[in-house]
């Protein structure tokens, strides 16, 4: 699937969202089940992960309704952005820095992965432009 087929099943393709997401084009980043090893990894309260331009999602979600799948692309879409502007290595290592720093000040997994700046932006556009439905 395409995640621009997602966000259009869900009423989510806006000219505003593309602007956020710039110069990602949701039309070129691939989602795709994601395989039984990595969701056990994640644990349950994560439904994707977004590398480069593909996005791995919990076949859960990925087969579900389009309303929660469009929110959860449009937050993947900001990540597939972060990956773009500071290219692979930038962006794990920027992301990673964040998240491991916050871990040391003993904030704990969940409390870092929440502080983490990127993961802070993808929130905050997807509660601005996955909320539209």
């Amino acid at each position: 699937m395409i995640a621009g087929e997602a966000l259009r099943a869900a009423g989510l393709d806006t000219e505003e969202l593309r602007a956020a997401i710039h110069p990602v084009d949701p039309d070129r980043v691939t989602l795709r089940s994601a395989p039984s090893w990595l969701t056990r990894l994640w644990g349950r309260g994560t439904g994707a992960m977004t590398i480069g331009a593909r996005v791995f999602v919990r076949p859960d979600i990925l087969a579900g309704q389009p309303d929660p799948l469009g929110r959860l692309v449009v937050h993947e879409l900001v990540h597939a952005r972060q990956w773009s502007d500071y290219g692979p290595f930038g962006f794990l290592r920027r992301y990673l820095a964040r998240y491991v720093g916050g871990v040391l000040r003993g904030l704990g997994h969940r409390s870092s992965y929440r502080a983490n700046p990127y993961e802070a932006e993808a929130r905050e556009v997807a509660d601005r432009y996955g909320n539209l439905i």
